[in-house]
């Protein structure tokens, strides 16, 4: 088997794996209390990593942005809780899930009987986590059930790169404790520039619990092997595509070019390239024709970046917390570059 396989999906998930509980993927962008994270084709590749601010007990737990707390808040997820299925001591149940173009989000609830198994310890990690739709297409995997695939499908990285069907968004983990023998798992996956497929049902599939611990100050893996498996039908609000698309009125400054800017029922993403200068700013916001105000999500590297490819041209997109639910007609958004200086971008949605 190509090595080229096994180290290129190595680095996703040295991205993605817990290694301690409640550990998820952030981005940081503010240049003076956050990092600052700019990916660079040739000379640099950086994100940054920080720990939710909010106090808000969030649905989808800490790592699910405000947008999808909205999109919840609006009534905009649905409740399952399937029978639990068991093995291997460790019984599954999925609570609740949502997804959109641009957010899944899903809730299991993990529970055990069995006194030797301690899910207060350490932190639990669903390893080979794989959800397609009715059309056998991939909504979600693991990064480790993606390296596992390609190494027995393909003998290039080449081949696979050509036909795996992958999921190549950010996503994190993180688990509340319910009691000793409780926890409720939150699962939070950000479509980056791809959006998750439309879907009617989703199958959800996976084999192995991981439970990582330490002891004696070294790190410890515990694997629970089993056939977890369930078939769930997505509401009708939610097998369809959300998305608003908005075309470009004005931008202060003319060189920058207007790739996209769409808002679904969970974000809004904007994209510009040729934009030189610009940088993380606190204040950079998308702001309605009411006049409130709605700030970047700031979960991890699927939620934003500033790159430059080898020319030296200046790429830039963000995901901000509007939502369908506030969005207006007219938006207005307020970007920054280095010098403080303000790129103001006027939108219209197209009808």
């Amino acid at each position: 088997m190509n090595d080229n396989i096994l180290k290129r999906v190595k680095t996703k998930i040295a991205i993605s794996n817990m290694q301690e509980e409640d550990r998820v993927m952030k981005k940081s962008k503010s240049n003076i209390a956050r990092k600052i994270g700019i990916a660079a084709c040739i000379a640099m590749s950086v994100t940054g990593v920080a720990f939710a601010t909010t106090k808000i007990i969030k649905k989808f737990g800490e790592n699910s942005s405000d947008g999808v707390q909205i999109a919840v808040d609006n009534e905009y997820y649905k409740e399952i809780n399937t029978e639990y299925k068991e093995s291997d001591g460790i019984s599954v149940s999925i609570e609740s899930f949502l997804i959109d173009d641009n957010n899944f989000n899903m809730n299991f609830k993990i529970k055990t009987n069995n006194e030797n198994i301690k899910l207060n310890e350490g932190s639990i990690d669903i390893y080979d986590l794989k959800v397609v739709n009715e059309k056998n297409e991939t909504v979600f995997v693991t990064r480790e059930l993606e390296t596992k695939e390609k190494q027995e499908m393909y003998k290039t990285e080449e081949e696979a790169r050509k036909n795996y069907d992958g999921y190549e968004g950010a996503y994190s983990a993180n688990h509340t404790q319910i009691n000793d023998n409780e926890i409720i798992y939150h699962l939070t996956a950000t479509g980056n520039n791809e959006e998750f497929p439309v879907s009617k049902k989703l199958k959800v599939k996976f084999s192995k619990i991981r439970k990582i611990y330490w002891k004696n100050g070294k790190e410890k893996n515990m694997m629970y092997i089993g056939d977890w498996n369930y078939e769930l039908d997505v509401p009708s609000e939610m097998a369809k595509s959300n998305i608003k698309q908005y075309k470009l009125v004005s931008i202060s400054d003319k060189n920058y070019k207007l790739e996209s800017a769409k808002v679904s029922n969970t974000a809004f993403k904007i994209y510009l390239s040729n934009c030189k200068g610009i940088a993380w700013n606190d204040k950079e916001c998308v702001e309605t024709s009411d006049g409130k105000k709605f700030y970047p999500a700031h979960r991890s590297d699927g939620d934003g970046l500033i790159s430059f490819n080898e020319a030296g041209e200046v790429t830039y997109y963000n995901t901000f917390n509007l939502t369908n639910y506030d969005a207006t007609d007219k938006l207005k958004v307020h970007l920054f570059k280095e010098n403080g200086e303000e790129v103001i971008v006027e939108l219209e949605q197209i009808k």
